[in-house]
């Protein structure tokens, strides 16, 4: 063992990167921002993993460089679902996912979310007239009104999700409740985790293999049947609707490319998860910051008070709000849905990264929670600022030089969010209903801080209690 440990911290071919020593012979938890305050923006925190915080690494890792070979994704942390296909999110075969891409690529082209635009407009709407019905009744009753916004934002990316990825809503909204295969979804997260950390251990998969209890095997094992047999119901059927499936299943008609049904369930599988997660965890952090900051949300009320009714918020209208834009922005930066970064292996022969040499086979990710509030990129990199987000003539002083690209949450490259349009619409139809309906503040005796909150591979939320003022129009 010391001999191991000797040989990791003088020897490696990644010795000279700073890091704690500790840390480069073993893999304990650590808090990235501090680490990286003390040694710099790349840092050595494990055996074989470099840590990046540079807004050029995101070029670097993650797009297309001429002369240079991809990174490829780590499979310790991208791995299909047992006994599934690849897919689009987890394969790290370049030439599967760019077949891949291709195909779904038109599911979410501007023309399709102009054609889904309405079925996100209805499921805005449903969590209105949920969220009023509950507010009538207790107004009645001379009660306030207090809801637990984690379950809507959930109820609403899961049906929405559910329509657009399988042809049918999980129906969380009409039953006011979780449909049971959204209740196992903190679990799957889980259970990437643990089965990655399994891995850098011999023996350490079939060891886990032998521990997971039946029950559990048999709920995971439901769970994939049930996707399945909704998206090959969906794959089956002829009509035609405005959802991902249409737009895929007329490019398969005419492409020589094509995906087969276990690699259609797959991904579609992933992506009920993948599309869902990460929003309602925007939605979340975005609440919360406007319910904290009554000046800020008050701004934003002004933008969207114009609209002359509930039916008047579309996706259209909304598409160029500035000030909505700027807090979705900031929320994006501030609450990142994937704040353990998204690894990539360097290829055999080693390259270079934000002007440092890595060779190949290292695993290097950027690390956006360090990213984000790193004071070199950001102004008051810990405050929340829509205002940084305004268009430079608008922008205030104090923010000038803030270098915004910073903050990718959809990460770039060919293996960005092939989503980013669709959320984003989601995420502002949403958000402006909401405002233009009803004034939001916290509630004292229910706290919430979102950097309380447990950050692995996702963010693992919490409840979100807030108070519901009807606004009067």
């Amino acid at each position: 063992m010391a001999v191991l440990i000797s040989s990791r911290v003088c020897f490696h071919p990644l010795s000279g990167y700073p890091g704690p020593r500790l840390w480069a012979s073993s893999r304990i938890p650590y808090r990235h921002a501090q680490i990286s305050r003390f040694y710099g923006p790349v840092v050595r925190l494990a055996p074989n993993k470099l840590s990046f915080a540079t807004e050029e690494a995101w070029r670097d890792i993650y797009m297309h460089r001429r002369g240079h070979s991809e990174a490829k994704k780590d499979t310790i942390w991208y791995m299909a679902p047992e006994g599934m296909p690849p897919n689009i999110v987890t394969t790290a075969d370049i030439q599967i996912r760019a077949r891949m891409r291709r195909l779904l690529s038109t599911s979410f082209n501007a023309q399709s979310l102009l054609d889904q635009a309405p079925v996100l407009e209805e499921y805005a709407d449903k969590v209105i007239d949920r969220l009023s019905e509950i507010y009538r009744d207790n107004t009645s009753q001379g009660k306030a009104t207090v809801v637990n916004m984690l379950d809507w934002t959930n109820f609403y990316t899961m049906d929405i999700i559910g329509d657009l990825a399988m042809g049918e809503s999980f129906h969380c909204l009409d039953q006011s409740s979780y449909h049971p295969w959204v209740k196992t979804l903190c679990m799957f997260f889980k259970g990437i985790i643990i089965a990655a950390a399994v891995r850098f251990f011999p023996g350490g998969w079939l060891l886990l293999q032998a521990l997971i209890p039946k029950k559990l095997r048999e709920q995971q094992k439901q769970r994939t049947e049930f996707t399945n047999a909704k998206i090959r119901q969906r794959v089956e059927l002829k009509t035609r609707r405005p959802d991902f499936l249409s737009p895929f299943l007329r490019e398969m008609e005419v492409s020589p490319e094509k995906m087969s049904l276990g690699e259609i369930q797959s991904t579609f599988g992933v992506i009920l998860v993948a599309g869902s997660e990460t929003t309602a965890t925007t939605l979340v952090g975005c609440l919360y910051r406007l319910a904290s900051n009554v000046t800020t949300q008050e701004k934003l009320w002004s933008e969207v008070q114009h609209f002359q009714s509930n039916q008047a918020i579309t996706v259209e209208s909304t598409r160029n709000l500035e000030y909505l834009d700027a807090v979705l922005n900031e929320s994006l930066r501030l609450c990142y849905a994937i704040p353990g970064g998204l690894p990539r292996i360097v290829p055999e022969k080693g390259d270079t990264y934000a002007g440092h040499f890595v060779p190949g086979g290292t695993s290097i990710s950027i690390r956006p929670h360090v990213l984000i509030h790193s004071e070199k990129y950001f102004k008051n990199a810990w405050t929340f600022a829509p205002e940084r987000w305004l268009p430079n003539e608008k922008r205030p002083e104090e923010f000038a030089n803030d270098n915004l690209s910073a903050s990718q949450p959809f990460s770039v490259g060919p293996t960005g969010c092939i989503g980013k349009p669709l959320a984003l619409a989601e995420m502002k139809v949403m958000l402006a209903k909401l405002l233009w309906n009803f004034r939001l503040s916290m509630v004292e005796d229910k706290p919430f801080k979102w950097e309380d909150l447990k950050m692995m591979m996702v963010v693992e939320k919490g409840p979100l209690w807030l108070a519901l003022e009807k606004r009067q129009h």
